[in-house]
């Protein structure tokens, strides 16, 4: 008598529901019964998506697997074939796995599958590959219904956004079940309002509507404490004008949902896209502003970003009387107990300044061109022997995907495990290459763009009578360093070393001081 395992799957909860998993069951114990088999093993996958997950996620497989290689079972007994998967690169591949080690594998509506020869293999992959097309369209259409739905009603499940509450006004589904609606909540959508207020109106900062908020004993929808981030997924979402998304669909406007006046939501995301585009203040931030340099400075050393303090210190006179300067510094803090900093400390800020300031001047107002060549060849030779690779990883790639054929019809010295993964391994190769070629041409295109501002902002200070940078207003000589220099490092004994934007680098030398 043949030892039989049965498998039984259903891909949503919902169909456990309709008793599906039963009716597979009865129909597995009637077809073994008339086989005169004997059913020792049964497994159940419950909710498991046979398109979406791959054969090594699913705990069963694997369980039948080692059954197989430990020969406990000799028939593998399932309602359909699809029950298996419906993956049309995986799942022929698996069917044929356990008929090669042995096991006999049967449906209790198509009968058993065989690979006696080619065509066998062939409809076994045919098979297979209907059915993951099928999924596919189920997809493909159920995704379509979902979003015409939320086109028509705004709503198609889930929790109610903040500002707003479920109820049911009479909307039914095809089955006359009565559905969920949205409608404004008056109480949380006062408190939107308040949001918006604050931040358009008065420009209080989102820390701060967070702090309020909470203070009042006000609470985000899940019940947790407001922070800065969930006050703006508030002034971020589209819902408060009657808008509403859903992937990448967008609805017409819903009057009744709307809370918050189209100007006022406008004005939220400007400000919101303009701090973004602050640079952020990094250490002491109040002394900033007095130094030439700022967040472009980091440590020869240790690689740490440098911040600014002001230094005070009281000096006695001769004369007995005391007199008290302050000097700005660049300090390193790196305090690291793995790999703190072994170079220089602090670095007097007027000299790195001044150093800085002279050697701008020079690079602008030179009689010669000081930028340095782009390397135009190396960029272009490089992007040519990486479109040769693409080329010929292409070529491989599709002669790999050519074997699929010849390893369904036994002819292939691969197997279809080694396949497998030598396409995976020339497909993830191809995307290196390609990601390397768009960092090769964005790097040359922005090299180019920043040595053109270079040119202009030379043009403009030369066409405006301005010969020495130390005679315009210290913001615009901010300005400039900032335009010129994407980063600055200093180190012992006055070292310098500038990265500018335009390309190159350039080497300094200053009395750092300490």
């Amino acid at each position: 008598m043949k030892r039989v395992y049965c498998l039984y799957r259903v891909s949503t909860i919902g169909q456990v529901d309709k008793n599906d998993i039963p009716m597979q069951r009865q129909a597995c114990h009637t077809f073994a019964k008339e086989k005169g088999w004997q059913i020792i093993e049964e497994f159940s996958e419950k909710g498991v998506s046979g398109y979406k997950k791959s054969a090594d996620q699913r705990e069963a497989l694997q369980e039948l697997k080692q059954a197989a290689l430990q020969k406990r079972f000799d028939v593998l007994l399932v309602f359909m074939f699809d029950r298996l998967g419906r993956r049309d690169d995986e799942t022929p591949f698996v069917v044929e796995w356990f008929v090669k080690n042995g096991i006999e594998v049967w449906s209790v509506a198509e009968g058993e599958q065989r690979f006696e020869d080619h065509i066998d293999k062939l409809l076994n992959y045919i098979r297979f590959w209907q059915s993951s097309g099928e999924s596919l369209k189920t997809s493909i259409r159920t995704k379509a219904r979902m979003e015409q739905l939320f086109r028509e009603h705004g709503f198609v499940g889930g929790t109610a956004p903040y500002g707003y509450q479920l109820c049911r006004l009479g909307r039914t589904n095809k089955r006359g079940h009565e559905l969920y609606d949205l409608t404004v909540d008056p109480t949380a959508s006062q408190v939107i309002k308040e949001i918006f207020h604050l931040y358009c109106i008065e420009q209080v900062g989102t820390y701060r509507i967070a702090v309020r908020l909470n203070s009042a004993g006000c609470r985000t929808q899940q019940g947790a404490m407001w922070n800065s981030a969930s006050v703006r997924s508030v002034l971020q979402n589209p819902i408060y004008t009657g808008v509403r998304r859903y992937g990448d669909v967008e609805t017409d406007r819903f009057a009744h949902l709307q809370i918050i006046e189209d100007k006022l939501f406008l004005l939220a995301q400007n400000r919101l896209e303009t701090s973004k585009l602050e640079s952020p203040n990094i250490g002491y931030t109040k002394h900033r502003d007095a130094v030439l340099l700022s967040e472009q400075v980091f440590c020869m050393h240790c690689g740490k970003r440098l911040t600014v303090t002001l230094n005070k210190k009281t000096r006695t006179r001769k004369d007995g009387s005391t007199i008290t300067y302050e000097r700005l510094k660049y300090i390193c803090i790196n305090k690291s107990s793995l790999h703190p900093c072994e170079g220089q400390r602090s670095y007097t800020a007027s000299r790195i300044d001044t150093s800085v300031l002279k050697l701008l001047q020079s690079v602008l107002f030179s009689d010669h061109s000081f930028l340095p060549e782009l390397d135009i060849s190396s960029a272009t030779s490089r992007q040519e022997e990486l479109q040769h690779a693409i080329e010929q990883e292409r070529i491989s790639l599709n002669a790999l995907k050519a074997e699929v054929l010849q390893v369904l019809q036994g002819t292939s010295a691969f197997g279809s495990a080694l396949i497998s993964e030598l396409i995976q391994q020339s497909e993830s190769r191809l995307i290196a290459l390609e990601q390397e070629l768009v960092s090769v041409q964005e790097n040359l295109r922005r090299q180019k763009s920043q040595q053109a501002r270079f040119f202009e902002l030379r043009k403009a200070l030369i066409s405006s009578g301005t010969k020495d940078l130390s005679s315009l207003p210290f913001h615009q000589q901010q300005e400039i360093a900032h335009a010129m220099i994407s980063r600055i490092e200093l180190g012992r004994e006055g070292a310098i070393k500038i990265e500018w934007t335009f390309g190159g680098i350039a080497h300094s030398s200053a009395d750092a001081g300490g």
